[in-house]
């Protein structure tokens, strides 16, 4: 609880017992007191009201008077000041909340990290590039500051908590990414993740093998090991140099005019029903490298007989201000 307090008001009170403790300590010592009555009178001292019955006789004892006076207003003063400033952050910072809250239950097809670690915070930079609205859990209140000044939407708490997921709109999301540190709350993420909503994409960060099978079981469409992304990109870079800083360009760069994406046939879609071939009048400049079939298999290079259907996704190379 104590952790909780603003820190100014710690120490005020912690500077306000000291003096009591001091001037408790002295009256005992000085002018042979009991220890009530030396306290009873140290806080009637502190709190300018006065003394009681019992009252300084010695020099000592009234210099000590004169000082309680004079660091108890002085404390009491700051206590005041801090108390004020806590309450109104507290009530600015429940605003913020309140406010934070509204935008998070007014987002749909968002993205959800969960997660602020190096991995977490890359994933942020990329989705915020694309221009695409997320939400970030993590269950530290430090991390928690730093995310809400970098002006992200963040839910603290733990992402497997079913409520914690509720709050960040699984239901509406389409599409969670977990990054945290451990396998085993990874997969614990996945589980409640898919059982709150089976149509959500979701993508997980492994360390292991094993966790990977395990991710997979509990729900994840995609797992990821940036240990093994790490040595296929580095071995990639030595075999094939030239390849890889192409596909790095393609596919992270904001610099080139051009750029991968995907193109989705949605039903209804004026694609849907016909062949590459004839979409390529709605595909206007866009170049067809692959198309992701429905029943799940990549093709890459497809023929342009090949029959599009709702669900497909075509990956293509396009210009960045190309819109469909």
């Amino acid at each position: 609880m104590l952790t909780l307090i603003n820190p100014r008001l710690r120490l005020g009170c912690g500077l306000l017992s000291l003096v009591i403790l001091v001037g408790t300590a002295g009256f005992h010592l000085l002018e042979r007191w009991g220890i009530f009555q030396a306290f009873y009178t140290t806080v009637l001292v502190v709190s300018t009201l006065g003394f009681s019955e019992y009252k300084p006789t010695s020099m000592a004892s009234q210099l000590l008077t004169i000082g309680l006076i004079a660091g108890g207003v002085g404390t009491l003063y700051y206590l005041v000041v801090a108390l004020a400033q806590s309450v109104i952050e507290g009530q600015l910072s429940w605003g913020k909340r309140r406010s934070m809250d509204q935008r998070i239950r007014d987002l749909n097809g968002h993205f959800i990290v969960c997660g602020w670690g190096r991995v977490g915070r890359e994933t942020c930079r990329q989705i915020r590039q694309q221009g695409q609205r997320f939400v970030v859990i993590d269950n530290s209140a430090e991390r928690v500051a730093r995310i809400q000044a970098l002006g992200y939407l963040v839910v603290e708490g733990d992402a497997s908590d079913d409520a914690v997921l509720k709050q960040a709109g699984v239901m509406r999301a389409q599409a969670l990414l977990t990054a945290v540190q451990s396998d085993a709350g990874n997969v614990y993420i996945t589980l409640s993740a898919r059982a709150l909503n089976p149509r959500l994409l979701i993508v997980a960060r492994a360390a292991t093998a094993e966790a990977e099978h395990k991710l997979t079981i509990a729900g994840a469409n995609r797992v990821i090991s940036p240990y093994i992304l790490g040595g296929r990109g580095m071995a990639g870079h030595a075999l094939r140099p030239s390849v890889m800083e192409l596909i790095d360009l393609l596919a992270h760069s904001d610099d080139l005019s051009i750029w991968l994406e995907e193109v989705r046939i949605e039903p209804g879609s004026p694609m849907d029903g016909r062949t590459i071939e004839q979409a390529r009048t709605h595909l206007a400049e866009r170049i067809v490298l692959a198309i992701h079939r429905i029943e799940g298999d990549l093709r890459p290079n497809p023929p342009g007989n090949l029959l599009l259907r709702s669900g497909d996704v075509l990956v293509v190379l396009s210009s960045r201000n190309e819109t469909i």
